[in-house]
């Protein structure tokens, strides 16, 4: 007997069973894959790029709130993918697994038009590889290691059809496989700027123009709560009492995190307007911020504000870093404004130089010394004009609908010459 709840559990072939027909030519569908918060981000914009331009697309698969907001049909939650380290991915690997197990299966059974990887190199590249005989095209969109400038594993040029790549330098690195490699600029440049002036950001966070601000971004995954929150914490405090009437702003990337946020600036003593992630209306007023190492850093730079990167982790994932990133592969900058720019733009405060007094002398210096700090946002303003135009988004939305455009045309030839009505 069959599944009764069969149809429920795959749209696509109850739509296929209720009409008679395929319908993936008349209404493409896409299955993405994105793992943790700058996956899930980039996927909401991708997913709004696509819906402008293709109403009728049908959306599914494995993001968080931003993507399933965007009108993506979510088969599976991936914020908690995200791992810092050997110890942490140890720790979720069979549960990730079990996962890519159940993706490899429904991919099997729904072979929608083209699957978008986004991001998520450890997850995204084996599934890659195990859905090479399934007969749809796959594009990567932030194709794992692109930031960096040296050559990294170039296996998924040989796995998937198209790559859509933000930086320049990894189009060059990428190029000469199977894949398609296109620059597309990075989604960044259109989501970190704000829409309000301002005069009016001052008053709609309540904050005092003739004090300083200061933003505090202490990092969207478990082990930077840990580790780089205090930190920020003690040197905001720190400031408090060097440059009396600081204000502070921090962006808090997840609602479980608001608590633990909320009580690490309490118990010391510092208060601060905590905000629902990048706020850029309101981090716009920020005289100079502490960020964590990740894409925050560029979102900031967009904005262009003073900054200071801190990073600090278990000592399993420091020795990791060492090894790995530097030893190996000679990348010892961890601030993206530094690797873009290939140069030491922004101060960065690592692994045993993540003091609190250290980052409070840094912070402290960026308030006071006007010419660094313009020195600094020049620096920056040169680094983002690198990453190119804004409009991410919509090329990576127009490589997709193109790779997936003959196989539409093939599955409308199939469906018309298979019909018992064709001449």
């Amino acid at each position: 007997m069959g599944d009764p709840n069969h149809n429920a559990r795959n749209p696509i072939a109850a739509e296929r069973e209720a009409t008679g027909r395929a319908t993936g030519a008349r209404s493409p569908s896409l299955f993405f894959v994105a793992g943790e918060a700058s996956g899930d981000w980039a996927g909401a914009l991708l997913a709004e790029a696509l819906r402008r331009k293709r109403p009728d697309i049908r959306l599914r698969g494995v993001g968080g709130r931003r993507m399933s907001g965007a009108g993506v049909d979510l088969a599976a939650d991936s914020s908690d993918w995200g791992a810092i380290g050997v110890a942490d991915a140890l720790r979720k690997i069979p549960g990730v697994y079990r996962e890519v197990q159940r993706l490899k299966a429904r991919l099997a059974e729904e072979r929608p038009s083209g699957l978008v990887l986004i991001d998520a190199g450890a997850v995204n590249v084996r599934l890659a590889r195990m859905v090479q005989d399934y007969g749809f095209k796959i594009l990567y969109y932030l194709p794992p290691g692109s930031w960096s400038r040296k050559p990294r594993s170039q296996a998924v040029r040989e796995l998937v059809d198209v790559i859509a790549t933000p930086y320049p330098w990894s189009r060059d690195l990428l190029s000469g496989g199977r894949a398609r490699v296109e620059w597309v600029g990075h989604p960044v440049l259109e989501t970190a700027r704000p829409k309000l002036g301002a005069d009016q950001a001052w008053e709609r966070y309540g904050l005092d123009r003739r004090r300083p601000v200061v933003a505090l971004a202490p990092g969207s995954r478990g082990q930077e709560m840990r580790c780089v929150l205090p930190v920020m914490a003690r040197a905001a405090a720190l400031l408090a009492k060097r440059s009396k009437g600081t204000q502070f702003l921090v962006p808090v990337s997840s609602p479980v995190y608001e608590n633990q946020v909320r009580h690490a600036l309490e118990r010391v003593g510092v208060e601060a307007v905590l905000l629902h992630g990048m706020e850029h209306d309101a981090l716009q007023l920020a005289g100079a911020a502490a960020v964590c190492s990740g894409t925050a850093t560029l979102e900031f730079a967009c904005l262009g504000i003073p900054m200071v990167v801190v990073y600090k982790a278990s000592p399993g994932t420091t020795l990791q870093f060492l090894l790995l990133r530097g030893v190996i592969g000679q990348q010892w900058r961890a601030a993206m404004p530094n690797i873009i720019a290939g140069r030491d733009v922004v101060p960065e405060l690592l692994w045993r130089y993540a003091k609190p007094q250290a980052l409070a002398r840094e912070l402290s210096s960026l308030l006071e010394d006007r010419e660094r700090r313009q020195r600094m946002q020049r620096d920056l303003a040169e680094a983002v004009r690198s990453l190119g135009e804004p409009g991410a988004s919509d090329r990576t939305a127009d490589l997709v609908l193109e790779m997936i455009a003959d196989e539409s045309t093939l599955a409308a030839v199939g469906e018309r010459d298979a019909s018992p009505h064709t001449a």
